[in-house]
């Protein structure tokens, strides 16, 4: 059996595991259309509003 280690157990830097969740939420929102932007270019507002979904998810599972 693998080795398997919870990251959300195991994180050390939380500003980089809310960027890790944020990151996954949009791009699993993404469709594929010409105005789908990946992570890195979504833009301020994005980000900001991805990373308060991540710290709300991140804060409900601890």
């Amino acid at each position: 059996m693998p080795d398997h280690r919870c990251r959300l157990c195991t994180a050390n830097d939380h500003d980089a595991l809310i960027e890790h969740v944020a990151e996954t939420l949009w791009e699993s929102r993404r469709r594929g259309t010409l105005d789908d932007w990946p992570w890195p270019e979504a833009g301020d507002y994005w980000h900001k509003v991805f990373r308060e979904l991540a710290t709300t998810a991140v804060g409900a599972m601890r």
